[in-house]
Order: structure tokens, then C-alpha cells, then sequence
């Protein structure tokens, strides 16, 4: 009788997530308007994962502060229930790494910028966010985007400080 108990706490997936988390997940899914955003299906193949819930994915790694792709799917791998409020089916494998990896490259900025616009337009008429005032920051961001190369070096740097390694 104990192991037939045990096995059904384990199997019980709300146990292994705090409920405050799962409440703010739930809320924000259900809220979320993803209509303008298309689940493209392929005639060829296999069907995949739903787009959305790819989407909804990344959203959780913003909320969670996640700074790697892999850090996500070990969170979700370890909260299926969270996977289960993004839309994935967790009784067969979440996505892989590279399955993520591939859905942010192919993203069209586009449709994130639509989708961010009709947010802040739901929460304009709902008064959760208050739009009679705007700022704007001006502040230039500065970036070193070239490699440090014998041909190209900043100007802080002589070719005599360099070091050679053979």
C-alpha cells in the first residue's frame, strides 16, 4: 500500500512547484492574446511543437531570469507543470536545446513587436498601465563589436604589447 501511495505523489506534478509561481504562470498564459501569432503546421514531416508553446517557453525564461537556452529546458524538464501552462504535452519529451534554439532564430521580430503593442493596448483599457505619460530615454549604448586582430587593434593597444603564442 506505501509504494502504491508514494507512487502517486510522485506522479502528482503540482507537489514539485511552488504554488505562487503556477498561479502567476497560469494568470499570465490565460491573459496572454497569442491570435495574432500563426501555429504553422508543415505538410511533410512531423508535426513538431506548437509555436505558441515554444513562445510561451521563452517567456517563462525572461521571467525566470534565465540567461541560457539550457537553463530553460532543465526548468521546465524539473516543473512539468509550468511545461504542461506553456502548452506542452507532458506526457510525451519536452523539446530539446536545440529545438529551442532553432524556433528564436527562425522568430520574426515582427510578430514579437505586434504581440508586445497589442499587450500594452489590452493593459491601456483594463487601467493596469496608465499611458497619458510617455518617456523616452536618449542614452547612446556603446559596443566593441570587432575581434582584436593584429590588422585591427583599438587604439588603447600597441602591436608591441601583443604576444605571439606559437
Amino acid at each position: 500500500m506505501a509504494v502504491i501511495y508514494r507512487q502517486e505523489i510522485i506522479q502528482d506534478i503540482t507537489f514539485f512547484t511552488s504554488a505562487p509561481k503556477v498561479q502567476f504562470y497560469d494568470k499570465l498564459f490565460i491573459n496572454l492574446d497569442l491570435s495574432e501569432f500563426p501555429e504553422s503546421t508543415t505538410k511533410t514531416g512531423r508535426n513538431g511543437f506548437s509555436k505558441k508553446a515554444l513562445l510561451c517557453a521563452f517567456i517563462v525564461m525572461k521571467c525566470e531570469c534565465f540567461s541560457c537556452i539550457t537553463d530553460l529546458v532543465d526548468y521546465l524538464n524539473n516543473n512539468l507543470i509550468i511545461a504542461h501552462y506553456c502548452g506542452f504535452n507532458i506526457m510525451k519529451p519536452l523539446p530539446s536545446y536545440w529545438t529551442f534554439d532553432r524556433f528564436i532564430r527562425k522568430l520574426d521580430n515582427n510578430l514579437l513587436k505586434k504581440l508586445m503593442q497589442s499587450q500594452v493596448l489590452k493593459l491601456s483599457e483594463i487601467d493596469v498601465i496608465d499611458t497619458s505619460f510617455i518617456a523616452l530615454d536618449s542614452t547612446p549604448v556603446s559596443a566593441n563589436a570587432h575581434k582584436i586582430t593584429q590588422n585591427h587593434l583599438p587604439k588603447t593597444i600597441s602591436p608591441s604589447q601583443t604576444k605571439t603564442v606559437v
